[in-house]
C-alpha cells in the first residue's frame, strides 16, 4: 500500500478539481456551440420556407442590397445606388417595388428597364 505525504495529496486533490473543472468547462463549450450550430439551422429553415418564393430567387433585394449589387442593375450608377441605400435608410424598407420610383433619379422607364430583376422582401 501507498501512503502519500499531506502535500501529495493536497497536490492530486488540486489536480482533480482543475481536472474536473476543465471538463466541465469543455462539456458547457461544446453544448453551446452544439446548441448554436442546432438554432442556426432551424432558423436558416425557417427563413427559407418564408422567404423561399420562386418567383424572387436571383432577384436583387433592394431593401437589403448594397452599391456592389444594386450596379448591376440597367441603368443604375454608383450614384443612384448610394440614393437608393440612403432612401431606405430615411424611409424605412420598400414595401413594394413600385416604391423605388420614390427615389430621385429612379424614372418610370428606368423602373420598366429593372422591375423584372428586383424584389422588396
Amino acid at each position: 500500500m501507498v501512503t502519500l505525504k499531506k502535500k501529495a495529496k493536497i497536490i492530486i486533490a488540486a489536480a482533480l478539481f482543475v481536472g474536473v473543472a476543465a471538463a466541465g468547462y469543455l462539456i458547457e463549450k461544446f453544448e453551446k456551440d452544439a446548441f448554436v450550430v442546432e438554432t442556426v439551422a432551424q432558423d436558416d429553415a425557417v427563413s427559407y420556407v418564408s422567404e423561399g418564393n420562386a418567383e424572387e430567387e436571383g432577384k436583387i433585394n433592394i431593401n437589403a442590397a448594397g452599391v456592389t449589387e444594386l450596379v448591376k442593375l440597367d441603368g443604375i450608377g454608383e450614384a443612384l445606388s448610394e440614393r437608393i441605400i440612403n432612401y431606405r435608410e430615411e424611409n424605412g424598407p420598400f414595401v413594394t417595388v413600385e416604391e423605388i420610383m420614390k427615389v430621385p433619379g429612379i424614372s418610370e422607364s428606368k423602373f420598366e428597364a429593372i422591375k423584372d430583376h428586383i424584389c422588396a422582401k
